[in-house]
This record gives structure tokens, sequence and C-alpha cells, in this order.
């Protein structure tokens, strides 16, 4: 084979492996909980017409006695869920809950000031107990830099958490906004140069399996 023969072509077009998903060329918007992009490729992705698609966010939804009170941009991704032809929940807050088993939760762990531990166990807690047997769970996280310094990775202690659940860890997807073959990255957070801050260039997708037991 020549020297040529390996190059590829000028006008032949890019192939993106489906580890990753490009999400158009705009940058993630850091304070996104829910980013259409990746939620919309996800429910596609991961369910059928008609599918039960649960949505978990981080931090959880206040309840007062029996009135639980949503974020507005949960409650916005949870229409989204129902514009795409799928019936969406969000997560219960009683863990006795009964219903039909979800085919996909969805978690959001974008929030800023996150415990990885405590939301890792709090998503695997409630996902283990509400998905069907056969059903997935898809976590959205992404690095980011503590008001110390401190680099938080959530997707380590949610893959740790999900297989103490016994929950089949089947693939990590990176979605990040493309501008032809260059990632395009967020604008750098202000504060300190003496505090380190991840710019944030992409989202971590990790898909975990109920598998099917007996």
């Amino acid at each position: 084979m020549t020297a040529n023969s390996r190059r590829r072509s000028a006008s032949a077009p890019v192939r993106v492996p489906s580890t990753l998903w490009a999400l158009g060329p705009e940058p993630l918007d850091p304070e996104d909980r829910w980013p259409e992009p990746i939620l919309s490729h996800a429910i596609a992705e991961f369910s059928e017409p008609a599918a039960r698609v649960m949505l978990i966010d981080w931090p959880t939804p206040v309840a007062r006695g029996a009135l639980r009170i949503i974020e507005p941009d949960t409650a916005a991704a949870l229409a989204s869920i129902g514009d795409l032809g799928r019936h969406g929940l969000d997560a219960p807050t009683d863990r006795d809950r009964s219903g039909e088993p979800m085919d996909l939760v969805i978690a959001s762990l974008l929030a800023d000031h996150l415990n990885p531990l405590e939301a890792a166990e709090h998503v695997t807690d409630i996902a283990t107990e509400v998905l069907a047997m056969g059903g997935l769970l898809v976590v959205l996280s992404r690095c980011r830099h503590s008001d110390a310094g401190v680099l938080f990775d959530p997707a380590g202690s949610v893959v740790a958490a999900a297989q103490a659940a016994d929950l089949l860890y089947l693939q990590h997807i990176i979605a990040a906004p493309i501008s032809g073959t260059t990632v395009t990255a967020a604008p750098a957070e202000p504060g300190s140069s003496a505090v380190a801050r991840h710019a944030v260039a992409h989202t971590d997708v990790c898909v975990f399996l109920m598998p099917a037991h007996g």
C-alpha cells in the first residue's frame, strides 16, 4: 500500500465513531443540567416510541408533604420526552413506589457543587428499584473543579456505584459540540489564576444495563 493510498480524501466525510456524539458547533452551557441535544440523542438511541422514561436530577427535588417542587429545567426536559413520543416521569421521593417499571432512566449529574459519591449512590439506588429487566440507566456527568481547585469526576463514582448494585456497564460515550473536526469548548470560567479551572468541552454519557436475574 502506498503512502498516498493511506491518506483520506479531502472530500471524504469525517467518520464519527459511535462512542462520540457530535452535538453541533455551539459550545455546551455549563449551567444546563438537561442539554437538549444530549437528552434527545439518548432517548432516540436507547428507547422505543411509547417507552417509559424517568429523569433523575441532582440536587433532588424538594418535597413538602405530598407536594413536590420540580425545577423548571426538569419540567421542560419531561415535556420534551413527551414530544419525542415517550412517557416521561420524574424520580420518586417515596422508595415504596409502585407502578410500571421503567424502560429507560436518565440521570443528570451536571449541577455544580456536586458530592460525586452521594449523587452516584442516589442515582443507582433509584434506578435499581424502578428499572425493568433489560432496562437501561444513562448518566450524564462532566469533570469540574471546586472553588478550592479540587477536580471532581463523577463518572468514576457512578461506575463504582452501578457495578456494586449489579448493573452491567455497557458503554462510555463522549458528547461534544464539534465544528468541522474541532471540539468547541465553553468559555473559561472566571476566577483566580491561582485556582485551576476545568474547561467544559464534553459531557460523559455512561450507559448501564439492568440484567435479567434467575
